[in-house]
């Protein structure tokens, strides 16, 4: 009776282990996308400056291009992310056609031959290395 008890209490554990791992991934991978698609006002939309991190929206093409494994739309990754178990790989991307030069800046030139550069916004750099922040937080959780 020992060894069953003890088995069943294993696999209790296990189980137990492997629920909030899958929380804690699911949670920390959708508070990264969350956070990258935080809206802030396009320069384009009156702006008068911007916040690294968050996503400029001007039109809301570059906000609603996020796609998740095929899926699109400005929370296209929620129910990606709920069906996801350990292991699995999930890919996104903005695909709006500039999406990349918001991201990361890029270097120009006007109709007057002026040179200008606009910084990058890095919604999705500034997020993805806060990944390890929002584990944490949801470790925290788990472990009430």
């Amino acid at each position: 009776m020992a060894g069953r008890t003890f088995t069943a209490s294993l696999e209790q554990f296990r189980d137990l282990t492997t629920r909030n791992m899958r929380y804690v991934a699911r949670q920390a991978i959708q508070d990264v996308l969350e956070a990258a698609q935080t809206p802030q006002p396009g320069i384009g939309a009156g702006a008068s400056g911007f916040v690294e991190g968050k996503i400029p929206v001007v039109t809301s093409e570059l906000i609603n291009s996020l796609t998740v494994d095929g899926a699109s739309g400005r929370n296209a990754y929620v129910a990606t992310i709920a069906g996801m178990e350990i292991g699995d790989f999930i890919r996104f991307a903005w695909t709006a056609p500039y999406a990349m030069r918001i991201e990361a800046g890029f270097t120009g030139t006007d109709s007057k031959g002026r040179s200008y550069a606009q910084p990058g916004r890095f919604f999705v750099l500034a997020n993805a290395q806060r990944f390890s922040e929002f584990v944490g937080k949801r470790v925290k959780e788990v472990r009430r």
